[in-house]
């Protein structure tokens, strides 16, 4: 049985990070948490008594790029993960199989996996209010269902949907702007995972720029947002998903 759970996770707006603190503290009383959008995060210590859990999110049906690039900076040594998936109620497509196969070439063993869904974060009546209570509960038999099945000493290879090669993953052309109400503070050239914003000029935006949307979610004066036409497309794409609900999805 393992005796620690590190979490690895890229969750630009915090709906992934949600998903994986939920089924972690389900895992274990004390799981280790690194940040996959923090570029020092480049050692594992995993080994046979580690169990990772790796949590991303699905942008235009891939894993991100500076996921998929933190993720190649730690090595396995053979220990069981976990792969989550964390999507906003449209479709995960083939991230969880890249998310499976990226592990197995780090070395590490994918035991089980899941898709998992959070808040839309370009729209955020998508999948409002998830993870929810009902979502919790999910979590919690699936973290009971990996227990069981490692304690079993089973740690065969999980199987997952998704085609090889991935899907093209391409995201909309749009990047969010800066309105009047920045102040430039900066926080956001600070935290955006690919350095699109420079601090010098945060009230820009570089072709750099992935969508994730993180620099909207932590504009302390709601300053940031995609521009008005992005909106509408956005609308116009996801909008008729507000009222569907997406069910969670499981695989050991």
């Amino acid at each position: 049985m393992y005796q620690t759970v590190h979490v690895f996770y890229f969750s630009p707006t915090g709906g992934v990070q949600r998903v994986a603190r939920a089924l972690a503290d389900a895992l274990t009383g004390a799981p280790e948490f690194f940040d996959l959008s923090d570029p020092d995060v480049s050692v594992s210590k995993a080994d046979g008594r580690t169990l990772a859990l790796f949590a991303v999110p699905v942008f235009a049906g891939r894993v991100p790029a500076p996921a998929r690039e933190a993720m190649r900076r730690i090595a396995g040594a053979g220990a069981p993960a976990v792969a989550v998936a964390v999507y906003g109620n449209r479709a995960f497509d083939d991230a969880l199989l890249e998310l499976c196969d990226l592990l197995t070439e780090q070395n590490f063993v994918p035991v089980a996996a899941g898709a998992f869904i959070a808040e839309h974060s370009m729209l955020r009546t998508v999948a409002a209010g998830r993870p929810d209570a009902r979502d919790i509960q999910e979590i919690k038999a699936f973290a009971a269902a990996v227990k069981e099945k490692i304690s079993g000493g089973v740690c065969s290879p999980v199987s997952v949907p998704g085609s090889r090669p991935y899907c093209a993953g391409k995201p909309l052309p749009l990047r969010p702007q800066a309105s009047d109400g920045c102040v430039r503070c900066g926080l956001c050239a600070r935290r955006c995972p690919v350095g699109a914003i420079p601090p010098d000029a945060p009230d820009k935006t570089g072709a750099a720029c992935i969508l994730c949307m993180r620099c909207v979610a932590v504009c302390p004066h709601q300053a940031r947002a995609l521009p008005p036409e992005g909106q509408a497309a956005v609308q116009a794409k996801l909008g008729g998903l507000t009222q569907v609900r997406r069910e969670n999805q499981t695989w050991l």
